[in-house]
C-alpha cells in the first residue's frame, strides 16, 4: 500500500480546503511543534510541549513557559558591575 499523505503530512484531514498556503504553514508548524528542543536547564533535547505555550523537560522535569507552537528560549541574563560615578565615593 503507499503512503497517502507524503506531501502534505499531518494536513491530509484538510483535504482540498483553505487553500495550500494555509495548509503549508500549519504543516511547518505542526513539525517545528513536534521537534523536541534543548533544555535552557540541563542541555539536553528533551523539551517537550504539554500545552498552548507550556514545555516541560522530561529530564529535569522543569516546565518553561514560551511561545505557543515552538520554544523559544529565554535571553541570557548578562550581570555587569556598574561604574562609580565621577565624585561620588
Amino acid at each position: 500500500m503507499s503512503q497517502r499523505t507524503k506531501k502534505v503530512g499531518s494536513t491530509g484531514w484538510m483535504g482540498p480546503r483553505y487553500g495550500i498556503r494555509i495548509r503549508r504553514r500549519v504543516l511547518e508548524l505542526d513539525r517545528a511543534r513536534r521537534r523536541p528542543a534543548a533544555c535552557p536547564r540541563c542541555s539536553t533535547a528533551t523539551l517537550r510541549r504539554v500545552a498552548s505555550g507550556i514545555f516541560e523537560c522530561r529530564r529535569c522535569g522543569t516546565r518553561f513557559a514560551s511561545n505557543a507552537y515552538v520554544f523559544a528560549a529565554p535571553p541570557p541574563i548578562v550581570r555587569t558591575e556598574k561604574a562609580p560615578l565621577p565624585g561620588n565615593s
